[in-house]
């Protein structure tokens, strides 16, 4: 007989279920849905690694250009560092070159900001939901779609997230200060307390792509400081800025005059997911907060990460970083520019749209409900969307193409159908060939839906 242990779990731990953007699809299927970066964009080729050997009596030696014993009351090598109980802001040497990055790329605006090295995005916010948030009583705004992580991270604290409306410049900054100004007499939002955040991705948002421009980044803060809330600028693509009309476009902390920014860099995207680092930066009260909560929990990010970015950036200096990222996103824009060719020629422009992304990994594709001949047992517009999406999808694994479906994303129901889809991983080939295949599954849905 099998043991049910639920009776041992927290209230947190049964509102945890699996991740969907864990699913990877399955054997020979052309994966549109996985945002897993393409090998040709990781720097390493390989790894050498020196140690001690019994033979030696585990003398130690010099290791590549690292020559202080390891054991030097000094503890001022990177090897040392490496191996050694470090601060859990991250070590000293790589916390000097992400000072030097974030002043570079994003001149934050106000004075008292620093910043920490976490294990990667997922935590940074995982963590930033532990330090603002009360479970169950606080609440939370993000973009209308939004990325599942985020929304599967908030669930276990049952933290409660009200979704803000989009165009093709980024969050809607009138629908977010009506909902903050009706808050407390709207029916929707009433019993609930204010949020202290707002949550959203601003270059190549995962899943439309949309990036924010200035302006709208500028009215953003306006907005937030009129209600006295806080930004978490999520932004693991500002660095696959693909187009000339969003190259060198800032991050909010560029225009954060009073330190309400707390920004979450990513090493994932722009160099290797497997490193699992990632930068928190924002004011010193913060960071201290945050500091504190990893010295209780991961301790620190893994420091054989921090030492092989750090390495590589000092074997690259500041001009090899640059072209490095000049690299990628000719990488980057070239997928993108295939799968819009690939769309255009192979999907029915009568039943969907999609959009051309300025920055990041992800397009967004759209059904046109209209088209499609609704079901009867459909009880309303939001309820036959979904149905419609999924008829769909299950169509496209038939065909062997896996997408995200577009409900994966949404915080409230919406009437809407749609997918993310990825240019990032697949290769030429496979970009044209899962787009011919995702044609013949929303035509085959469309024609099927007629017949009946």
């Amino acid at each position: 007989m099998t043991q049910d242990w639920n009776r041992f779990l927290s209230v947190e731990a049964k509102n945890r279920h699996p991740s969907v953007m864990k699913t990877v699809g399955g054997p020979d299927i052309i994966s549109f849905g996985c945002g897993m970066p393409h090998s040709d964009c990781f720097p390493l080729k390989g790894l050498s690694i020196k140690y001690t050997t019994p033979d030696s009596n585990f003398k130690k030696t010099a290791i590549g250009s690292n020559e202080d014993d390891a054991n030097s009351k000094e503890g001022a090598s990177e090897i040392y560092q490496m191996c050694q109980y470090m601060s859990a802001s991250g070590t000293t040497y790589f916390k000097k070159w992400t000072h030097g990055h974030i002043e570079e790329f994003h001149k934050p605006a106000f004075r008292d900001w620093d910043c920490l090295i976490q294990s990667g995005a997922t935590l940074s916010f995982d963590q930033i939901l532990r330090m603002i948030c009360d479970p169950e009583i606080d609440t939370i705004l993000a973009e209308e779609l939004t990325y599942p992580c985020f929304l599967e991270s908030c669930k276990p604290l049952r933290l409660k997230v009200f979704g803000v409306k989009m165009d093709a410049d980024g969050v809607d900054v009138n629908d977010l200060d009506m909902i903050l100004t009706n808050w407390y007499e709207d029916e929707r939002t009433k019993k609930y307390r204010k949020p202290k955040f707002y949550y959203c991705m601003p270059f190549g948002q995962n899943p439309s792509g949309i990036t924010m421009t200035i302006q709208r980044k500028k009215d953003l803060l306006q907005i937030c400081q009129k209600h006295d809330i806080l930004v978490v600028e999520d932004d693991p693509y500002f660095h696959l800025q693909l187009d000339p009309s969003a190259k060198n476009v800032p991050s909010l902390l560029k225009f954060d005059t009073d330190g309400r920014v707390l920004r979450i860099d990513s090493f994932s995207k722009m160099m290797m997911p497997g490193m699992r680092i990632s930068v928190v930066t924002a004011n010193n009260f913060f960071v201290k907060k945050l500091t504190m909560m990893n010295e209780l929990s991961i301790h620190s990010a893994a420091a054989p990460s921090q030492l092989i970015v750090y390495m590589l950036m000092q074997e690259w200096r500041q001009r090899g970083f640059h072209q490095w990222i000049e690299y990628i996103q000719a990488n980057y824009r070239r997928r993108r520019d295939i799968i819009l060719d690939a769309f255009d020629k192979y999907l029915p422009k009568s039943l969907c749209s999609w959009n051309k992304p300025s920055s990041g990994m992800f397009l967004w594709i759209k059904l046109r409900l209209d088209k499609f001949p609704k079901l009867d047992r459909s009880e309303d517009d939001s309820e036959w969307a979904l149905e419609l999406e999924d008829l769909v999808y299950d169509q496209a694994l038939k065909e062997k193409i896996y997408l995200t479906k577009g409900h994966w994303f949404m915080i409230d129901d919406m009437v809407m159908a749609g997918f993310r889809a990825t240019y990032a991983s697949g290769e030429y080939e496979d970009l044209y060939e899962g787009s011919r295949r995702l044609g013949i599954a929303i035509r085959h849905v469309h024609e099927n839906l007629y017949e009946k």
